[in-house]
């Protein structure tokens, strides 16, 4: 399971031990300030997040900034801030994003699923775009950035500016259901704009849902099958699709793809009216007929 988590003082040993081994794998690799650069004690690093969360406590010089630790099941992966004000240093240097995964998490992904989380969180507080700035080497970070829409503006001081509109696109999350039965999978046909769609259920993260709980959720409220954690088997890489709704607003809707094995289908059943029929079927017939290609490219990762 992958959110986002506000830092609190019950995380200290924890967090603690985190900070002592990036540190030690880092070696010469520079330690953002966000990760306790100074070597604080817990409770001063602690507090001195504290005051950056206000614009009433911020220190002079500084912009206030929201902090949230990378969380994969109870295991810290890494830290992402969001400076949701400006100042000449950000606009010139620093960019209202920063973020530090450890060493022995990279290439999984996690910086660009932490990125399109504060994404959300940015557009909710009313942000309209974000600028982020890279080392000019740092090539990761850039993939990360441009998958996430940020568009090239300049370098400048070996930094090299990126921005990320949030202004135009409503950005949504949801969670999608992929739930096997032994060579059989549930699929739903559904009325999209008219259009008979055949894919898997899915729906809106609601607030403080994890994905796996929207996944059964809405896999109950749509189908009437009903799944339990015991039933879970991964959460696939989030991805993106963009769309025009009925109303002409632009909608920028992240989806999680989660993985479940049952041992009995219960009584599949269409419970909401643009749900038009629910069934198991043979997943070979199903990435014959489905829709969405990304759906069945998620279909086909369940099996890697």
């Amino acid at each position: 399971m992958f959110y986002l988590k506000e830092l609190e003082l019950t995380d200290e040993e924890k967090f603690t031990k985190f900070i002592t081994r990036y540190k030690e794998e880092c070696k010469d690799e520079s330690i953002p300030i966000s990760l306790n650069k100074e070597n604080l004690p817990f409770s001063e690093f602690f507090k001195k997040l504290q005051l950056l969360s206000s614009l009433e406590t911020c220190p002079k010089g500084f912009v206030p900034s929201k902090y949230f630790l990378i969380m994969v099941d109870d295991s810290i992966v890494g830290e992402i801030h969001l400076r949701y004000m400006s100042n000449d240093f950000i606009l010139n240097f620093a960019g209202h994003v920063g973020y530090g995964i450890a060493p022995w998490e990279r290439r999984k992904g996690y910086a660009t699923r932490a990125l399109k989380k504060l994404m959300i969180i940015a557009k909710d507080m009313k942000l309209e775009r974000l600028l982020l700035t890279t080392d000019e080497d740092n090539v990761a970070s850039q993939k990360v950035i441009v998958s996430c829409g940020g568009r090239y503006e300049k370098s400048n001081q070996g930094k090299r500016h990126y921005w990320i509109d949030l202004g135009e696109w409503i950005l949504e999350e949801s969670a999608m259901a992929i739930v096997f039965y032994k060579d059989e999978i549930l699929a739903t046909k559904e009325n999209v704009y008219g259009n008979c769609v055949l894919s898997c259920p899915k729906g809106h993260v609601e607030d403080r849902e994890t994905h796996i709980e929207t996944a059964i959720r809405e896999c109950f409220e749509e189908t009437n099958v009903s799944l339990t954690l015991a039933d879970y088997k991964k959460e696939l890489n989030p991805y993106i699709i963009k769309f025009v709704d009925h109303h002409n607003q632009f909608i920028q809707k992240i989806i999680y793809p989660i993985c479940f094995h049952i041992k009995e289908k219960g009584r599949p059943l269409a419970k909401e009216e643009r749900i038009l029929s629910v069934e198991f079927m043979k997943i070979s017939k199903f990435l014959e007929d489905c829709s969405y290609d990304n759906v069945r490219q998620m279909v086909g990762m369940c099996f890697r």
